[in-house]
């Protein structure tokens, strides 16, 4: 099956073969179209499409593409995952598939930090349910943000600062934005696991593109998993699958 996880900033689409997961292309958002989606999947005809999306308006290419082959994550349908949250509607697809991801191979409870256009950590809780987060500016769109709303402040490359006590104007960013943001992921974590009631370490696994600068040095942090939310979809999708398919059966016999 195709796995498509679309994001604000990127889209990354995949092939998944029994549980093996292959990325086939990493594009720009705002460039997907049906002529470029078509030739992504072209050595790949007839396959069933998993579609994770947070940016509804590029669900029609796919949609277009798929036609009653495809499966788009919504919190109302039997993803796998008990959810524990007031307003399920509210949640991000790739929330979903993070946590779903998070207790089939890490457990729970735990925590799942992703790093894109926004940065969001995501709980699963005792009874293995999905039951709330986080969402903060990603690290990139504060950056960017901080060189836009001033006269002299550039964008600077994101990379480990050299020290914490910065000797120019760019290196001084770097820091605000490198430890400064390292800082925020390590208090909100404390915060998760008081919570929780977990005074002693639970998995806490983080992916999204700035998952290695961030977290690479942190001890709290047990796991990169770059695939984390391609695994969920992919879970998600298997659930999907298999209940059309007891339902087909099911129909056939009636």
């Amino acid at each position: 099956m195709i796995l498509a996880d679309v994001g604000n900033s990127v889209t990354k689409i995949a092939l998944c073969q029994n549980t093996e997961i292959s990325l086939l292309r990493k594009v720009p958002t705002a460039q997907l179209s049906y002529s470029l989606l078509r030739e992504i999947i072209q050595n790949f005809p007839k396959q069933d499409c998993i579609l994770c999306s947070v940016v509804p308006k590029f669900n029609v290419y796919f949609e277009n593409v798929f036609l009653d082959r495809i499966y788009t994550i919504d919190p109302s349908l039997p993803l796998g995952i008990a959810i524990d949250y007031p307003n399920p509607k509210e949640i991000g697809a790739d929330r979903l598939a993070n946590a779903i991801a998070l207790a089939s191979f890490y457990g729970y409870p735990a925590v799942a930090i992703d790093f894109g256009t926004a940065t969001t950590f995501d709980i699963v809780n005792h009874h293995g349910a999905y039951c709330g987060g986080v969402i903060a500016p990603g690290l990139n769109l504060m950056r960017s943000y901080l060189h836009e709303k001033t006269a002299l402040l550039p964008v600077v490359e994101l990379k480990e600062p050299l020290r914490a006590i910065a000797q120019s104007t760019e290196e001084a960013m770097r820091v605000g934005a490198v430890l400064g943001y390292r800082g925020m992921v390590l208090y909100l974590i404390e915060k998760i696991k008081e919570e929780l009631g977990c005074p002693l370490k639970i998995p806490v696994i983080a992916t999204g593109g700035q998952a290695h600068l961030i977290c690479g040095r942190l001890n709290m942090v047990d796991q990169i998993d770059i695939f984390l939310t391609l695994k969920g979809i992919r879970i998600i999708g298997e659930n999907l699958i298999k209940r059309r398919m007891i339902s087909m059966n099911y129909s056939i016999q009636a």
